[in-house]
């Protein structure tokens, strides 16, 4: 179980950026482990911690981030944490693609890894390619809740059915969260919609 939080705004302001950042806090019963966020300034930048405290948003109109509860991989090594990135794209998910060891998934799939987060099998098989994201995510048989943030600043959300994902368009902004009950105990008043399962989502 891992936490997932993603940000859309045109214009950002201090009172989005505020209920951005009370959803990471919400979060964090999904993971204590470690604490990374994406977004864009000229290029994509990200930054991880192992202490919630440390985390410092930025005024940017895309964001994503992950709070970890670490199952395998050393959470003590932040390559091994997520945001995972690339010069392309930045990926943030809740589940697991697959739980064979690093060498195993390289054979699988063909792939060199840099880090032992079997989301790479994602970023290095289907990149910032949509349709090839929405493939993969329909034939898993793992479980899957995720977000991608190219260099072009595009932020795209999917799911499964075997995880959730939630959004919350408000003033003007969406936010995206893992659960329900993160909206709710930021703002009962708020109403968040899940999103379909195997649907490409483009913000």
């Amino acid at each position: 179980m891992c936490g997932v939080i993603g940000f859309s705004c045109e214009k950002p302001n201090k009172e989005n950026i505020s209920i951005l950042n009370n959803l990471i806090y919400q979060s964090k019963i999904r993971g204590l482990h470690s604490f990374g966020y994406s977004y864009i300034d000229g290029l994509i930048k990200t930054e991880k911690h192992h202490d919630i405290n440390s985390v410092k948003l930025p005024m940017s109109n895309k964001i994503i981030y992950h709070n970890r509860y670490s199952t395998s991989g050393d959470y003590k090594n932040h390559e091994n944490n997520q945001p995972i990135c690339n010069n392309e794209m930045s990926l943030v998910f809740n589940g697991v693609l697959d739980m064979s060891t690093k060498e195993e998934i390289e054979n699988k799939y063909n792939i060199k890894m840099e880090t032992e987060n079997d989301g790479e099998i994602i970023l290095k098989n289907c990149g910032a390619n949509i349709d090839l994201i929405n493939k993969f995510v329909k034939e898993t048989s793992g479980s899957f809740a995720g977000m991608i943030l190219t260099k072009s600043n595009k932020l795209l959300a999917i799911r499964n059915s075997k995880r959730p994902l939630w959004q919350l368009n408000h003033l003007g902004c969406v936010y995206l969260a893992s659960t329900k009950d993160i909206f709710k105990r930021v703002d009962n008043s708020f109403e968040p919609t899940q999103l379909k399962e195997n649907t490409i989502y483009e913000y």
